[in-house]
């Protein structure tokens, strides 16, 4: 087994050959798992630690956000050497509330010994030195029931990559339920499958957290792309890996991976991350912090590199009153013209801002989950709320797909509606600048020309290769290879998607 975050300046090597206990904590479930890395990786006396966290936190870079984290990716070497980098990323946690953090980490022992992701089997809390951390039992039980889900005994018996950081979330937050994953190997299928199993469990009371190092560089780790110039390289290198990762860009991760055989420990969590993110339409990423242990040490024969990140929503670009008054105005047109009457004519002067200006957008209808339309323009040809209306009728009336089917006045009580507001078009320079989870493509070749929302990749767990084959093959008719072709035009947009607040009892099964 290679050393992979335990031989860092010699200090915490043993941790991993005597399981170091912490002190009693106080209170607690009835079977916590046990702090074994307190005293050795991290203080085992309660206000040692308290006030460590409680430093690192206050001189930590305090970082813009866009709004509330929804992830943190943060490293989990012995507190000597990534703490700092790891409270650049907790600081934005600071002044949050969170019921639930799911946690990815991994075993640096076992990971590639089983597929999918590990799940806590007779463990009710999490035990550090300050206090026991209760397990989200409920949102267990709801993972062991899906494929790839499973108890791996002895799988966390002596692994940090988990332990580390829950010390800080005790300190960054207050009260909240834990969900300890460890990811092990998984294809990218896998991968969809699991953040599709994931997804129902989000929210805004709930806080994703990744547990990663990244580079491991020298003879320790068989890792030596270079022997000059380390220091610059070595940053270089976390560029690259922090470039897709700010992106949630899951095919250019992976491709930084295959290129550089970059010994990110934590690779199979952070995938996983960027698939659930891109399944809720992407996020915005930061890096918080950067660091090496070779600049700590002034040795850099050995050095693993620490990088922080923090993930919120990407931010809309139609304000809240926009979206509402678009929703409320499509929900009347299609229940007038399911009713054969006129549909309404709103006086701009009392519209939003945004729906006066011009816009482009697709009106989806769905009935219990099940596509019951979707039409839309490519490219604004007036002010956006004519798009809604005029997209809001041919959904309802004109969608081919449903000729022989269409939509009734009888359905409107069940009818859930989404709108997907669009931004302009630019040309595609090279396909490695489409990002899963957050662009739609438009193909031309020849006189054939068709588009896929950015939905139709995430919801259905798509590379960026696959997106563009199904994109020739389902929807414009092309050759699967035609988006590689020279003659091929290639256009990219963000779509902005919102929708009723309605449920819906499953996934629709298309979208265009």
């Amino acid at each position: 087994m290679k050393a992979s975050c335990l031989l860092q300046g010699g200090m915490f090597t043993m941790a991993i050959l005597t399981s170091a206990h912490g002190q009693s904590a106080p209170g607690g479930g009835s079977d916590p798992r046990p702090a074994r890395f307190s005293g050795s990786w991290y203080p085992g006396d309660s206000a040692e630690l308290a006030t460590l966290i409680d430093q690192l936190l206050d001189r930590a870079p305090v970082a813009k956000l866009a709004g509330k984290p929804r992830a943190v990716i943060a490293p989990h070497a012995g507190y000597r050497f990534s703490a700092p980098v790891a409270a650049a990323g907790y600081r934005c946690l600071r002044g949050q509330s969170y019921k639930r953090v799911i946690a990815l980490a991994f075993s640096h022992r076992y990971a590639h010994s089983y597929r999918g992701i590990d799940v806590p089997d007779k463990w009710t809390a999490y035990r550090t030195p300050l206090g026991d951390v209760p397990i989200d039992t409920e949102a267990v039980k709801k993972l062991k029931g899906k494929s790839l889900f499973a108890s791996h005994p002895g799988v966390d018996a002596d692994e940090h990559s988990l332990e580390l950081q829950v010390p800080f979330l005790q300190r960054a937050l207050k009260d909240f339920k834990l969900v300890p994953l460890l990811v092990g190997k998984m294809s990218v299928g896998e991968h969809a499958a699991a953040a599709a199993a994931i997804l129902p469990l989000l929210d805004s009371d709930t806080l994703l957290v990744v547990s990663s190092d990244c580079t491991h560089f020298g003879p320790n780790y068989g890792y030596e792309p270079f022997r000059t110039d380390i220091p610059a390289k070595l940053k270089e290198l976390a560029d690259k890996a922090s470039a897709a990762i700010e992106h949630c860009d899951f095919d250019g991760f992976t491709k930084h991976l295959v290129d550089t055989d970059d010994t990110i420990c934590g690779r199979e969590p952070i995938l996983l991350l960027m698939r659930v993110l891109s399944m809720q339409g992407g996020a915005l990423g930061i890096r918080t912090a950067f660091d090496t242990s070779g600049r700590m040490t002034n040795d850099y024969e050995n050095s693993v590199t620490y990088q922080s990140f923090v993930f919120t929503a990407r931010p809309g670009a139609l304000p809240a009153d926009a979206r509402a008054a678009a929703l409320k105005l499509a929900r009347a047109t299609v229940a007038a013209v399911l009713s054969k009457k006129d549909p309404p004519r709103p006086d701009l002067a009392t519209l939003p801002a945004a729906l006066r200006e011009k816009g482009a957008c697709f009106v989806t209808l769905q009935n219990r989950g099940q596509l019951r339309g979707c039409i839309g323009n490519m490219e604004a040809r007036g002010p956006l709320v004519e798009s809604v209306i005029h997209n809001a009728i041919s959904a309802a009336t004109e969608d081919y797909r449903f000729a022989d089917n269409p939509v009734t006045v009888r359905e409107l009580d069940d009818l859930h509606i989404e709108i997907s507001y669009l931004t302009p078009m630019k040309p595609v320079g090279k396909v490695e600048e489409i990002i899963v989870g957050r662009h739609g493509v438009l193909i031309e070749s020849g006189s054939r020309r068709a588009v896929f929302l950015p939905q139709v990749a995430y919801e259905r767990g798509w590379t960026r290769d696959e997106f563009l084959t199904q994109l020739c093959v389902n929807k414009a008719g092309l050759p699967a290879d035609a988006w590689k072709r020279p003659e091929a035009k290639l256009y990219s947009f963000e779509a902005e998607v919102f929708g009723e607040s309605k449920p819906t009892t499953k996934p629709a099964d298309s979208r265009d």
